[in-house]
């Protein structure tokens, strides 16, 4: 449903207009903090000249690799863990991309490193005012798929009462474990209201994606661009409006999709399925959010209207 800024935003697209795009209400609500600043605003709050990335990873784990020897670890030697400008630069391109949604995700360990969930929730929301604060700011707690669940589960229910984490992810790779393992996480996060998303579908199946939509109840999945290989899971996101947080720049570098022109967003869009358009990593991808559609609109993979379409349905409030 086309939004007062709609025109806009498709005319920057036809005349590749970035500053204008920029000014336009957009969201991210799939971006991780540590990784969501860009690297020029990093490099320049360090003084320090960081590596560019390789065209493409060599999957996940290369990818990770890359990131912990050229950026996390320079940062980590350099910084602290409660000043941490990673962090903070989140926040900044937020601001900077007058993000209307912003839905960073956050690690127990982010948490940890200020002694205090109080503590944690009073620094964000320091700089959610002082850098975004038009934005809709929706923190989301996210948890490694390979961790011990059971250990986890005290600490959740303590998280997620608190009523400041709005969704609940797990990430870090799929196939760990059954869905079924899942299942005690994300009671807890049903009870307190929040909404239920997961990273399946990027590198798992199509049916996998369905198993864990049946097994968890999920109202949203990061990335999910293998539904593209079965009609019937497509069907299935498309009739229960379950959003894929896509995020294309990832998805090429990381291999999973060969070029824009040939992303699955477009089969995925065809077939009637939610979608929104997110970063990922931007300290790594280095593609932020009104890039993401000018690639998409100039690689010729959907039409300006599709893509403010895209657009405005990513600015509706992340309710169940």
């Amino acid at each position: 449903m086309p939004d007062k800024f709609s025109k806009a935003f498709i005319t920057a697209l036809k005349n590749h207009d970035t500053k204008t795009l920029l000014t336009i209400p957009k969201s991210d609500v799939h971006n991780h903090l540590g990784r969501g600043c860009r690297v020029e605003w990093l490099s320049e709050k360090m003084n320090h000249t960081f590596a560019k990335p390789p065209a493409v990873f060599d999957g996940l784990l290369g990818m990770q690799d890359w990131y912990v020897n050229n950026i996390r670890d320079y940062c980590r030697a350099h910084d602290s863990n409660q000043t941490d400008f990673r962090r903070e630069g989140c926040f900044v391109e937020a601001g900077r991309n007058h993000l209307a949604r912003f839905a960073p995700s956050f690690s127990e360990t982010d948490i940890e490193d200020y002694g205090s969930l109080k503590n944690f929730c009073e620094y964000y929301d320091m700089l959610h005012k002082k850098y975004c604060p038009d934005a809709a700011y929706e923190p989301e707690l996210a948890y490694q798929s390979y961790a011990d669940i059971e250990s986890k589960l005290a600490q959740a229910e303590e998280y997620f009462s608190s009523g400041y984490f709005k969704s609940i992810d797990v990430c870090c790779g799929e196939g760990y474990k059954p869905f079924s393992a899942y299942i005690p996480l994300y009671k807890i996060a049903e009870k307190y209201g929040v909404l239920k998303r997961m990273h399946v579908g990027e590198t798992g199946s199509a049916e996998d994606m369905e198993a864990a939509i049946e097994t968890l109840g999920l109202d949203e999945i990061h990335h999910g661009i293998n539904a593209v290989h079965s009609s019937k899971v497509m069907k299935l996101l498309a009739d229960r409006k379950i959003t894929l947080n896509v995020c294309p720049t990832s998805n090429i570098k990381l291999g999973y999709a060969k070029s824009y022109a040939e992303h699955p967003i477009k089969i995925l869009v065809e077939n009637g399925v939610p979608v929104t358009i997110n970063t990922d990593d931007l300290l790594v991808f280095d593609s932020s959010v009104d890039e993401e559609y000018l690639r998409l609109y100039d690689a010729g993979t959907l039409t300006a209207e599709q893509l403010d379409d895209i657009r405005c349905w990513g600015l509706r409030p992340g309710t169940k």
